[in-house]
């Protein structure tokens, strides 16, 4: 595949375009804990409980990373408050790279944003919870600094918590 240009956009997790980027994430995380493509029901009954998760503003950010005009590469959370998360952190959630553009750069610019957005927000430090499972994912935030911390909230479905200190 050809590299594409990836450039960012703000949207709402709850509306299109972002729905289908949330669809793709949940999708992609129940298949790999299941061990087999999640159903539409599964991935209707998560998005239902949880339409936007905090990833609108003031409370959060929801970005796309679009190759071309309107191909969504990937999608990436940050949420200023949430469950355990400490005040002077933000955390990252539901960050996502479809399948097809995986190895292009995608998380990578998607992460280098947050963190910036983070910093700019007057945050000392970035929270994340993941599943080990996820490889992918745990990989990039160690390359990029992240450590493994013990777990500041009770999200059933983690089973890895990370930190960056930003200062």
């Amino acid at each position: 595949m050809t590299v594409p240009t990836i450039t960012l956009h703000d949207a709402r997790p709850d509306t299109e375009p972002g729905l289908g980027a949330l669809r793709g994430y949940v999708g992609d995380v129940i298949g790999r804990m299941n061990g087999r493509p999640a159903t539409d029901e599964e991935i209707d009954a998560f998005v239902a409980e949880s339409p936007h998760g905090g990833l609108v503003p003031p409370e959060g950010v929801f970005v796309l990373a679009l190759g071309g005009e309107d191909t969504v590469l990937g999608c990436a959370g940050l949420r200023f408050a949430g469950p355990g998360v400490p005040d002077d952190a933000a955390e990252i959630k539901r960050m996502w790279t479809d399948p097809t553009a995986r190895g292009l750069g995608v998380g990578k610019t998607l992460l280098a944003d947050l963190l910036a957005r983070a910093r700019e927000a007057g945050r000392a430090r970035v929270v994340l919870d993941t599943r080990a499972d996820l490889v992918e994912a745990r990989t990039l935030y160690e390359r990029h600094g992240f450590v493994e911390v013990a777990p500041y909230n009770d999200n059933p479905y983690a089973q890895v918590w990370y930190a960056l200190d930003l200062r």
